[in-house]
This record gives C-alpha cells, sequence and structure tokens, in this order.
C-alpha cells in the first residue's frame, strides 16, 4: 500500500479584503508563441480595470456613468505617505541575464528646480511639472532645498516616480507630474538605478493594457504583494486600504509591440477576455508629448505577472461614493453660504454727525 504525499496547502487571499494575488510562473512567453497564447488564456485583471465607478479629486478610479462626475480628475500615483513597506531598492536587477520580476515604475530626470511658496517645480524640455515628495521622502525633499541652497546649481539629476493623473471620458489629456526619491550628487558612485538608467529613461513593469480613461495604452504598475503589507492592509481603514492599493497607468508609445495590449470587451464572457501580458521594459520621458516612448526590453513578456494587490470592485464602489457625497455636500454647503451673503449683504453702520458747537457770546462791557 502506496502513501500519498501530502499536498502542500496554497494560503488564498481573505475574502473581505478582496486582494488579487497572482501567482508567479517559471514560464515566459517566447515571440513566436505570443499570438497563438493570446487568444487561449486568462485574464488575471478582473474588469474592475474597465469598470467605471464614481470619484472625486485624488481618488484613482474612473467614474461611473450613471452618476454626475464628468469634472472630477482621478490620480493615479505611487504609493501613499503612510505605506510601511520599506524603501524600494536603487538597484535594477540581481543578474545580468534577466531582472527580476516584479511591479516597477521609475527613472531618472534632469531639470531645472524651482521652489514656490509650499510647491516644487521641475523643468524639463522647456516645460514644468509639479515635483511631490511622500512622507517617506521628505527627507529627500528637504536636502535637495538645502543643496540647491548651498550650492545655487538648480539643475539637478534626479530619481523619480512618474505621477499620472487621468480624467474621466478620456476627452482631457492626462497630466504628468513626478514624485522625488532622491537626487544624486555629481560626486555621487555610479551604482543603482543612476548607472543603470540614462538621463530621462525609466525603468517600467507591470500590465500592458488599455484603461477606459486613457486613449494611449498605459503599463498598469499594481503594489507588489508581501506580508507586511497584507498586514497594514488587515489593519486599515477602507478608504486608507483602497487608496494603498490603487495602481498607477503609465502611459507608454510601443509601436511593433512584441504582444498586444489588452482591451476588455464588454461583449465577451469573462473566460473569453483573453489577459494582459506582464513587460519589463526601459521607456524614455518626451516632455513634448508628455508621454513615455519604448527604447528597450529589459525581459520576455510573461503571461503570469508577480503576485500583486488590488482592491475589489465592492470596496472600490463604496470609498468612490462616500467621497463623492461629501464632495456635493460641501458644495451645498458653500453654495449656501454664498447664497445667504447675496441675500442678506452686510449693513454698513455711519457714525453719526457730531453736533455742531454754538459760538460763545461775549456781553459788551
Amino acid at each position: 500500500m502506496t502513501k500519498k504525499r501530502p499536498q502542500k496547502k496554497k494560503t488564498a487571499p481573505t475574502d473581505e479584503l478582496n486582494i488579487l494575488a497572482v501567482q508567479p510562473s517559471s514560464q515566459k512567453v517566447e515571440p513566436a508563441d505570443v499570438q497563438q497564447s493570446a487568444d487561449k488564456i486568462e485574464n488575471p485583471v478582473d474588469d474592475a480595470a474597465s469598470t467605471p465607478v464614481p470619484v472625486e479629486p485624488q481618488t484613482v478610479e474612473p467614474t461611473e456613468p450613471s452618476l454626475d462626475t464628468s469634472s472630477i480628475p482621478v490620480t493615479f500615483d505611487s504609493p501613499p505617505t503612510s505605506e510601511p513597506a520599506p524603501e524600494p531598492s536603487d538597484s535594477i536587477a540581481s543578474s545580468d541575464d534577466e531582472p527580476p520580476a516584479f511591479f516597477q515604475a521609475v527613472g531618472i530626470l534632469i531639470g531645472d528646480v524651482t521652489f514656490d511658496a509650499e510647491k516644487t517645480f521641475v523643468s524639463v524640455g522647456g516645460k514644468t511639472y509639479p515635483l511631490y515628495y511622500s512622507g517617506s521622502h521628505k527627507r529627500a525633499d528637504v536636502a535637495l532645498k538645502k543643496e540647491i541652497e548651498t550650492t545655487g546649481i538648480r539643475e539637478q539629476k534626479l530619481i523619480v516616480y512618474p505621477k499620472i493623473t487621468h480624467y474621466p471620458g478620456g476627452q482631457q489629456p492626462y497630466s504628468v507630474g513626478f514624485q522625488l526619491v532622491a537626487f544624486v550628487k555629481p560626486e555621487a558612485s555610479q551604482a543603482g538605478v543612476s548607472h543603470e538608467l540614462q538621463d530621462l529613461e525609466f525603468r517600467i513593469c507591470g500590465l500592458w493594457q488599455f484603461i477606459p480613461v486613457c486613449r494611449i495604452p498605459c503599463i498598469s504598475v499594481f503594489k507588489n504583494f508581501n506580508q507586511q503589507r497584507l498586514e497594514f492592509i488587515k489593519s486599515a481603514q477602507l478608504d486608507k486600504k483602497v487608496n494603498f492599493m490603487k495602481a498607477s497607468h503609465i502611459p507608454v508609445l510601443w509601436r511593433d509591440a512584441l504582444v498586444p495590449p489588452f482591451r476588455f470587451n464588454p461583449k465577451l464572457e469573462k473566460e473569453a477576455q483573453g489577459k494582459a501580458f506582464f513587460v519589463q521594459l526601459k521607456a524614455r520621458f518626451n516632455s513634448e508629448r508628455n508621454t513615455f516612448e519604448f527604447v528597450s526590453l529589459l525581459a520576455i513578456p510573461s503571461s503570469d505577472a508577480p503576485n500583486y494587490l488590488k482592491a475589489g470592485k465592492k470596496d472600490k464602489l463604496e470609498v468612490a461614493k462616500t467621497r463623492l457625497a461629501a464632495s456635493k455636500a460641501r458644495q451645498r454647503d458653500e453654495a449656501r453660504v454664498s447664497h445667504n451673503d447675496a441675500a442678506y449683504p452686510p449693513r454698513i453702520t455711519t457714525s453719526a454727525p457730531k453736533p455742531k458747537r454754538k459760538p460763545k457770546v461775549v456781553a459788551e462791557q
């Protein structure tokens, strides 16, 4: 009688967190087999990436057609300041043959840095872009200001994350900004990102697909899965959890792409949708077009992505509705105050004129 080997149990994502964790695979899609496999694979990204939900400014989800939110921007950016994850490594790859597979978007900018009150800007190619920083990178922002004040040199070499703001409907062009990670001094050792990337080059790794609010295909950069982030999500409030797991959708011009970008088709069943390929590439930022242009591949596109976090549709919809209701309530309050001010203008009080003194009468002697 032969004994059966016990099967290893796989820990499934917690249902109440609505987290999508995709298991990595060592198999890679060869260029010759890409077209044949594109019609046979399932889509790891559910239709949440193509199903709009209502939002307010500084949220990450597209708007739901049934709600009037046509003027509300949708912001896709890097991790929130409360993220407990460790700092990203300055190393591009662990081996010369193939970089590690993980979601990432980081690059090098050289431009003139200026300060206006509490805001920071960087000029690239004759255009000015906002330069943000998160709480985890505040020290880099302070050090950059001190460096410019000390040396008087405004042209700096920066390590940044791209920060893209898309708008509902796809009619208004997206806006581009950058989040400061660090800056590189001339005497710094040539290693890590500053060594692996040329000026204006970015390493972008994510899912190659179309999103409803952008006409240019994007590389969607999701949060990499790890146990520390999972523990943070379990204890976080719903709005913070959804905000933490939002993705960054970076438009990339990639002519003659090795694999086609995934496009959600509402007329097809989920099983027949296909899937988005995980791509790893270098792209150069073109300030004239405000987009990123393909330079070279870092690895063959894969039909399997690394483990990543993604908020569920129900959670995203609930948070979006709550924020939208709060935004409308603020607008009503502002309108009510403005109406009251117009209906009851402030009274202008004037002091009564002082009585004139009577002239003194001097009796004749």
